[in-house]
């Protein structure tokens, strides 16, 4: 079977395109969701955006987050991996980023929340879940799939710089993961949650930029 080279460039142009969206979309999440937090007030007064981005569901401007989440996850799904493994934990990134937004964290002023409707408790424990598996997921491209691999001296050795930085993001998102874990069975500063996040989506930003070779100097 033949392999048209035009189809293929397409591809590749838009899987380049796809990382730097959501490179940027990361990079700016922590930010955007303290932006409208801060000045537009909550709808609940027990939800603080310093706590999460995920508080940021409570606050005035809300649709504005919700979109941007919504756009990671299709675009999660949707993405042009070249290899059949990574494709699959994009999907599952995806799934697990659309089922964040659609299973809000709960807050105790409202019975009923997110997309679903369902019960406050229940609600929190599936936002949970899905954060989980979205962090463990970007921990998991960052450290397997990202790096280049193979027995290409020459193309490994070029990509030396690359693959260092795509593993210490990975484990700095795995610790911060952890650490995130950790912060829900033992009590803590709430900006500490904030702060974790703020570590998670730089660093899996910044992987994705690098992936798209918006950083020429790592390639040398």
């Amino acid at each position: 079977m033949i392999t048209d080279p035009t189809n293929k460039m397409v591809r590749e142009i838009i899987r380049i395109y796809q990382d730097r969206v959501l490179g940027i979309a990361f990079l700016v999440l922590v930010p955007a969701a303290i932006l409208l937090g801060l000045p537009t007030g909550q709808y609940s007064p027990s939800a603080n955006w310093w706590h999460s981005v995920s508080q940021t569901y409570y606050a005035a401007d809300s649709a504005i987050m919700i979109g941007i989440l919504s756009v990671c996850g299709i675009l999660f799904i949707t993405h042009r991996s070249k290899e059949i493994f990574e494709r699959i934990v994009f999907v599952i990134a995806g799934i697990s980023i659309l089922g964040v937004v659609a299973c809000p964290h709960g807050d105790e002023m409202f019975e009923y929340v997110g997309l679903f409707h369902l019960p406050n408790a229940v609600s929190g424990k599936f936002h949970i879940l899905f954060a989980i598996i979205m962090f463990v997921s970007f921990g998991f491209l960052s450290i397997i799939n990202f790096p280049l691999r193979g027995t290409d001296f020459e193309a490994l050795k070029a990509a030396k710089k690359r693959n260092f930085f795509f593993r210490l993001n990975g484990v700095i998102i795995l610790i911060a993961s952890f650490l995130m874990l950790i912060r829900q069975l033992v009590p803590t500063y709430d900006w500490t949650g904030i702060i974790l996040e703020w570590f998670i989506f730089s660093a899996f930003g910044s992987n994705l930029l690098i992936k798209a070779n918006i950083f020429k100097n790592l390639n040398e």
